[in-house]
């Protein structure tokens, strides 16, 4: 009787046993479904990343705008009818889509005598590897977006220039975001009737440089003095555009990888303050 059970036993094991080819194909499985789940929660990580920089830069651009909208009141009344720039920045929130209800604040506030102006203001920085950093601010409060600015850069590990030592290796362009794209022929068309004598010239949206959003679908560089006759232009031919003047690199520095992820951090901390437009650089 115990030798049948034995047997019995035996048996039962041999059919439970799993063979070895199948027990490594199981392994592998379960480390294929590991290397999914890993691959999933990187790519989740990396979505969560980018939608929140997309998000930040959106209400970088209302803010600006909002901003704009009370320089402009401040200085020529709430009719955009008989106050051109008032008009030339409620074009531009149309373009980017700032709601309504923000542009409303901002011209209520500018009313307000209590309401400070704001104003432009440039600070200049070295970052890692002798790159060059032109700081871009529009501010209410001159002594808290210094602080601020000089605070970060220094935590960021780079340096406050002084005036004028980082800025001659940039030039100053306009720069139009239009929401549809155009070619050389069409631009070069609408500038020459437009009376335009300068330089124009078109370039690819720069999501990751300059915050350009989806909507955007074509840039157009021109000369700093000529940005507001290439933009009314364009917009009298149907393309809505925003515009802006910056500072375009002579040169490109290269960095290491180390000096690049240093300037990146100091960069996104710089353009997480309000008083903060937008950091430019020259960095490869």
């Amino acid at each position: 009787m115990r030798l049948r059970f034995v047997c019995f036993v035996a048996l039962c094991d041999a059919l439970v046993q799993v063979p070895p080819c199948l027990h490594h194909r199981q392994l592998e499985r379960g480390r294929e479904r590991t290397g999914v789940v890993h691959m999933m929660g990187r790519k989740f990580e990396n979505n969560k990343l980018k939608m929140a920089k997309t998000a930040l830069a959106y209400a970088k651009k209302a803010s600006y705008i909002g901003k704009k909208v009370v320089v402009a009141v401040k200085a020529g009344g709430d009719d955009p009818h008989n106050n051109l720039q008032l008009a030339k920045v409620l074009s531009e929130a149309n373009a980017l889509n700032v709601p309504k209800d923000v542009i409303q604040r901002n011209i209520k506030k500018a009313m307000d005598p209590v309401t400070a102006d704001y104003k432009e203001l440039t600070y200049e920085a070295y970052g890692a590897g002798g790159v060059g950093m032109i700081i871009n601010c529009l501010s209410d409060n001159n002594n808290r977006a210094s602080a601020d600015v000089n605070m970060i850069v220094k935590k960021g590990g780079c340096t406050i220039a002084s005036s004028g030592s980082v800025i001659f290796n940039f030039s100053r362009k306009g720069r139009l975001a239009l929401l549809k794209e155009i070619d050389e022929e069409t631009l070069l068309e609408i500038a020459i009737e437009a009376g335009v004598d300068g330089d124009v010239s078109i370039e690819e949206p720069d999501p990751d440089g300059r915050n350009d959003g989806e909507e955007v679908k074509s840039i157009v560089l021109t000369e700093a003095s000529e940005l507001g006759a290439v933009q009314s232009a364009l917009q009298d031919a149907g393309y809505e555009c925003s515009g802006e003047l910056v500072h375009i690199p002579n040169s490109l520095v290269e960095c290491s990888a180390e000096d690049a992820e240093t300037n990146y951090a100091a960069i996104d901390k710089l353009e997480e303050l309000d008083d903060v437009t937008n950091v430019e650089h020259n960095m490869a």
